[in-house]
């Protein structure tokens, strides 16, 4: 094989060899945010039921403590 042909062929490889890598890292980084979107989905939905029950113990109607009074 000549030489010419030999280099390009090396270089090919070297090429691959690190897209190879990139990707690796890639699918790791995106396994890891996978993880961590659902733990923090987890975490959203607990401090919903827990805002829920703090609403069910407040007394009286808190949506009317919100609302502007009629004269505005």
């Amino acid at each position: 094989m000549n030489e010419s042909l030999q280099a390009r062929i090396e270089h090919l490889e070297a090429l691959y060899s690190e897209q190879e890598y990139t990707v690796q890292a890639l699918n790791d980084m995106v396994a890891q945010q996978d993880r961590e979107i659902s733990s923090l989905t987890l975490n959203v939905e607990m401090l919903k039921d827990q805002l829920n029950a703090l609403k069910t113990e407040l007394p009286g109607d808190i949506s009317s403590e919100n609302e502007k009074p009629p004269h505005y």
